[in-house]
């Protein structure tokens, strides 16, 4: 069951990345804490901290005057890069 889930999280990884990277470009603040907040769940639930510290911390940052997201963002990509490659099948 849990080799299910993770791969089910690895085939949906990017596409949430994507799209959570598209709505905070585009000032989405509420739908894009809630992909993040679905995001930290799910990464947590793989044992993906680091990728579910990098995503609390874009939500954090949403809707804060003056803070530069770009940053945030980016890190929130590099670590589902590593998420993915430390998870996908062959490398456990």
């Amino acid at each position: 069951m849990m080799a299910s889930f993770r791969q089910d999280y690895l085939d949906l990884l990017d596409g949430r990345v994507t799209r959570i990277t598209g709505l905070v470009a585009a000032a989405e603040t509420e739908p894009a804490v809630v992909a993040l907040l679905s995001l930290e769940s799910s990464s947590s639930m793989v044992g993906e901290h680091d990728l579910a510290a990098a995503g609390r911390r874009l939500r954090d940052a949403l809707g804060t005057p003056g803070v530069d997201l770009t940053p945030l963002t980016a890190q929130l990509s590099a670590e589902a890069a590593t998420a993915r490659d430390r998870l996908a099948p062959g490398t456990a």
